[in-house]
């Protein structure tokens, strides 16, 4: 019996899965070369004509193809670039870094080259664009370094969209995600009060991962004006925007966020007679709180502080921190040492150090940090919320006094240079060491590296961390880590993992000479 199909390449498939001792194999009538050649095969065995007849028909498919036919669209030509190319040299550095030489020193180069307004070459556009595409977090510091020709180039690839800047607001609706964040981004820079109508004009339509985004980019500009606007994103569907949206009103001192403190106050309060803190736990959450945009359960699984110690965290992260100093006469380091000492420790000093990060307030911060520093033997802590985290925290100072805390470590905290924290905190850091913090990290260095002849675990670990540390130091101090190695013994067990420091540095000044006044 014949299977009944127009395709001779399923009948043939068909009857080798069923075998032709079950069922015969037999090609219905086909027309043209192709038949006339299947049908000399009805006189042989059938297993043989079944073969031969998928041999015929294969070929017959891979002949019979003609070449796919596109019409060309005419592109529009690049106008001249408005930025000059980047010196051979720097162009060399670039290379190495995007052939996976010194991955981790592709952001240093975009923004150097953005600082001394070049431009990438051209034979690079497409492996960066191609970075860009892969790594988000690099877009940002792409986009001013393309020049013209590079943004020219994104737009004809639909894989580098990303890349294809918003110049009109007539692109808002239609533009790329990236683009869009990054238009609202720079308008909130110079017109505020302007993006945020832009993105009025669309924030129905949103997903709520792009609706979360762009209202981070409200901490650029932030106003009085914009409260009306957050205060919307307080009831939103999406858990992320209402968090965002409590941080950035949190921030703001005079918001009407800022009315919680008189609920705060109702739990929180100074017994003179010590003087010791008094904290009782709410019963429920008040519905203007819930209102506020409060949430009933903790935003992480870990639930070190209890449902009600959650609300209380929340109050005292939305509380003016000048309301405990100005009511209790007190400084931040009086009252940060009576929270150290309660029971409730944990939610009182999570709910500064939340309010002092979103006030941006400095001393708070230090204070907080300072006691997780002193009691801190891990680098690890249960936070209920990812902002609450220590590197998020040491990360909310400013350049100075984060490296003046990282120096207290040595000189007051006693720390040494292998401890588990102070490897994680110095590996973690997002901006160069000053010359003060590097030059106390490589005199730690030397004295730990000459007496230390086995390695342990924590040696392990900064055995690893030298080389991200080498990413930090100012390359200025280049001969000095130099002269660090010359000074060690030769069967030292830190010889080549002091080189690979060195080799990195190094090209780290070569990327800084390449891409200065003077880097031809």
């Amino acid at each position: 019996m014949a299977l009944a199909t127009d395709d001779p390449w399923q009948t043939i498939a068909s009857a080798a899965l069923l075998g032709t001792e079950r069922q015969p194999f037999q090609l219905a009538n086909i027309s043209g070369n192709l038949g006339n050649c299947l049908s000399q095969l009805s006189a042989r065995p059938k297993e043989s004509a079944l073969l031969s007849a998928a041999g015929i028909v294969s070929l017959h498919q891979r002949v019979g193809w003609l070449p796919e036919v596109r019409s060309v669209i005419e592109a529009e030509p690049c106008s001249f670039d408005d930025l000059p190319q980047c010196s051979p040299r720097a162009a060399r550095c670039l290379q190495q870094i995007l052939e996976g030489q010194f991955p981790q020193l592709l952001s240093e180069w975009l923004e150097k080259a953005a600082i001394a307004r070049q431009r990438v070459p051209e034979m690079l556009l497409p492996s960066l664009l191609d970075k860009g595409r892969q790594q988000r977090e690099l877009r940002a510091a792409i986009l001013p370094v393309l020049g013209q020709r590079g943004r020219w180039l994104a737009a004809q690839n639909p894989d580098w969209n990303y890349a294809v800047a918003l110049t009109t607001e007539a692109d808002w609706e239609t533009g790329t995600p990236s683009a869009r964040l990054l238009y609202l981004q720079d308008l909130r820079s110079h017109h505020p009060d302007h993006a945020r109508e832009l993105l009025q004009s669309t924030w129905k339509q949103e997903t709520a991962s792009d609706r979360a985004k762009f209202l981070e980019a409200f901490r650029i500009g932030l106003s009085m004006a914009d409260e009306p606007f957050l205060e919307n994103g307080l009831g939103d569907r999406s858990k992320e925007v209402r968090r965002v949206a409590v941080d950035l009103l949190a921030s703001l001192p005079t918001s009407r966020l800022q009315h919680v403190t008189e609920h705060t106050c109702r739990y929180l309060s100074l017994e003179r007679e010590g003087p010791s803190l008094h904290v009782q736990l709410p019963d429920h959450l008040d519905e203007t709180l819930i209102q506020l945009g409060f949430e009933l359960k903790p935003l992480s699984s870990i639930n070190k502080v209890g449902e009600k110690g959650w609300w209380l965290l929340q109050m005292l992260g939305a509380t003016p921190l000048s309301t405990w100093t100005e009511q209790w006469q007190m400084s931040p380091q009086q009252i940060i040492k009576l929270a150290q000492s309660h029971e409730w420790q944990n939610v009182l000093l999570d709910g500064f150090a939340l309010a002092a990060k979103r006030q941006g307030n400095h001393e708070w911060l230090e204070e907080v940090i300072r006691v997780w520093f002193a009691g801190q033997t891990s680098i690890n802590r249960d936070v209920v919320l990812v902002d609450l985290g220590t590197e998020a925290l040491v990360d909310a100072l400013s350049g100075d006094r984060r490296n003046a805390l990282l120096i207290d470590l040595f000189q007051i905290f006693h720390r040494r240079i292998n401890d588990s924290l102070t490897i994680w905190l110095l590996r973690s850091s997002s901006q160069l060491w000053s010359v003060d913090l590097a030059r106390l990290v490589l005199d730690e260095l030397e004295e730990h590296l000459n007496h230390t002849k086995d390695f342990s675990n924590s040696d392990w670990e900064l055995r690893s961390a030298l080389k991200e540390f080498a990413r930090f130091i100012p390359v200025s101090l280049t001969s000095e880590v130099i002269q660090l190695r010359e000074r060690l013994a030769n069967d030292s067990h830190w010889i080549n993992s002091m080189n690979d420091l060195i080799t990195l540095l190094e090209f780290r000044n070569e990327m800084a000479q390449a891409l200065g006044k003077d880097g031809g």
